[in-house]
């Protein structure tokens, strides 16, 4: 059953950007032209800031959602391990080991590509097998690696987890140190091609200063993931712009001050994201679903039943099905419920981002859960 909560009022306006100069140039080879007939979606609450110094923002009514989706974040070798029977902790537990590319800004970007979007990831990457075998990958689901970052000497980063028996995290490190090259001097020289994308999606492996540099030099819908408790303050400086956010109740409490706990902690949440900027809400609860929320309508969605295998990204593809549901002119409502289909999908494969994503399984999907 859904809770829903309507006639709450409206999200405060976020903030203007400005920008500091309009630059050109890429990283690497261009990506291919655009190509093919845009189409418009209205998005008359993105306030988008002006690429001229002392202008007035723009706000920006139309998007064009045939230009490709631009994914600025981690890439990393996913190392999981998930044991056949009850975990035993300090113990060899028999079970199954996979290697496969992860980090949260390739899912999104892999989730994205799968669902019919032209995509592109800006990334840094080492030159080592790791980075061989995700480039490979990369090219294979039709992500766009033409701005990626090649570091010689660096190190590709790669995510080592642990799971419970029914697949949910147990514990995980990861080494991403590389991301921290990712500043605004490296993103300077392609910001007009930014400029140029129909949606960018952030996530918090970049550094603070990066996540500043967008919020004021992206002029197109932004939307953000917070990757972890440890990483989702990063994004302060960003929710005056996003057009969407995914935290849990940890993240959302951390980039607000609040504590949750109580009835009211959920919409508490998300009217104090949206008085920093965020104009839709998706807070994530887990196996309990998502309180959506826009301010003028609030909801608790279930998740969308299906088996578990493994829910590491499953959070990923929540928002690479929410961004292509907005570029679709869905809702915000809508726009969850993709996202919760997209999530189920996901847990029922054991590798980050499920071949069988495709717009017409989350259909199918929607359509089993009525």
């Amino acid at each position: 059953m859904e809770e829903r909560i309507t006639d709450r009022g409206t999200a405060g306006h976020p903030k203007k950007g400005r920008s500091n100069r309009d630059a050109a140039g890429t990283v690497g080879e261009e990506p291919a032209a655009d190509s093919g007939e845009e189409t418009h979606v209205s998005l008359d609450h993105i306030v988008m800031p002006s690429m001229r110094m002392n202008q007035a923002p723009v706000f920006r009514t139309e998007l064009a959602t045939g230009a490709p989706v631009y994914v600025i974040g981690g890439v990393n070798m996913d190392i999981a391990g998930t044991p056949a029977a009850e975990l035993r902790c300090g113990d060899s537990n028999p079970g199954r080991v996979t290697l496969s590319p992860g980090g949260v800004g390739r899912n999104i970007a892999e989730n994205l590509s799968r669902l019919g979007r032209r995509v592109s990831l800006i990334t840094v990457l080492g030159d080592d097998a790791y980075a061989g075998a995700i480039r490979e990958h990369c090219r294979n689901v039709g992500i766009d690696l033409s701005m990626a970052i090649t570091d010689p000497l660096g190190r590709t980063s790669t995510y080592l987890c642990l799971n419970e028996q029914n697949g949910d995290l147990h514990a995980a490190v990861s080494d991403m140190a590389i991301c921290e090259q990712l500043t605004p001097d490296r993103l300077e020289p392609i910001l007009a091609k930014l400029n140029r994308g129909s949606f960018l999606i952030a996530d918090a492996n970049l550094p603070e200063e990066t996540l500043a540099w967008i919020a004021a030099n992206i002029t197109i819908p932004i939307a953000a993931d917070p990757v972890s408790a440890a990483k989702a303050s990063r994004l302060k400086p960003l929710l005056r712009r996003l057009t969407f956010l995914k935290p849990n109740l940890q993240e959302a409490e951390i980039l607000t001050g609040l504590s949750g706990g109580g009835a009211g902690s959920l919409t508490m949440l998300a009217d104090a994201l949206r008085a920093l900027g965020v104009s839709k809400v998706f807070l994530s609860l887990g196996g309990k679903g998502v309180w959506a929320d826009d301010g003028k309508e609030g909801a608790l969605l279930p998740c969308v039943p299906g088996s578990i295998i493994n829910t590491s990204g499953c959070g990923d593809a929540f928002v690479a099905a929410a961004a292509d549901a907005c570029l679709r002119g869905l809702g915000t409502m809508d726009c969850a419920r993709r996202g919760l289909a997209a999530a189920a999908i996901c847990a029922e494969d054991p590798a980050p981002v499920s071949p069988k994503m495709t717009a017409e399984a989350i259909e199918m999907k929607l359509n089993m859960a009525q």
